[in-house]
């Protein structure tokens, strides 16, 4: 006749148990909260990015002025240097930057939560040409979190339209809480 094992662990086991699963969960959340904080701020860049090559795109290939810049709603621009509450991409038929009845919407970008992102105040209102160039100064768009500028973006844009991003940290002079 066969002994019947005994079913469970013993406490000795489960101590070791917990103390493995502690030791794992105290390294893996603060990095796991770094990932996130990482895929946040490179999804907002991303898809910034992606809008203003749409906006360059668009003003080259249908021969006409485009614009992107801060908006809370799809309906015109909000004269704002801040992007975190969302911004719209649209065709400007007669040239004033302000979105008009019958200008095409090309896209309207909602809230983006948990970041800041700030443009100098004097461009905010983004403007491709239809030789895909972006008249006036440089302008650079920044992406902040509560880590810093340490782990800030930013998106330049130059004169000749070429969309530059830079990751993992910025000069902390540059307007980042």
């Amino acid at each position: 006749m066969k002994k019947a094992r005994p079913k469970g662990f013993t406490a000795l086991e489960l101590i070791v148990t917990m103390a493995i699963m502690a030791i794992l969960l105290t390294t893996g959340i603060p990095a796991f909260k770094n990932y996130s904080w990482n895929l946040r701020m490179k999804t907002a860049m991303d898809v910034l990015q992606t809008d203003l090559n749409l906006a360059r795109g668009r003003a080259v290939s249908h021969n006409i002025q485009t614009i992107i810049c801060p908006a809370t709603d799809a309906n015109d621009c909000s004269g704002q240097s801040a992007w975190q509450q969302g911004w719209i991409v649209f065709s400007d038929l007669n040239g004033d930057r302000h979105k008009q009845k019958g200008e095409t919407l090309l896209k309207h970008a909602g809230r983006v939560d948990l970041l800041n992102i700030s443009s100098s105040s004097s461009r905010h209102n983004l403007r491709f040409y239809p030789n895909g160039s972006a008249p006036g100064s440089n302008a650079s768009i920044v992406f902040c979190d509560r880590r810093g500028a340490a782990e800030a973006g930013k998106i330049t844009l130059s004169n000749s339209g070429r969309i530059r991003m830079q990751r993992n940290g910025i000069n902390p002079t540059e307007n980042c809480p």
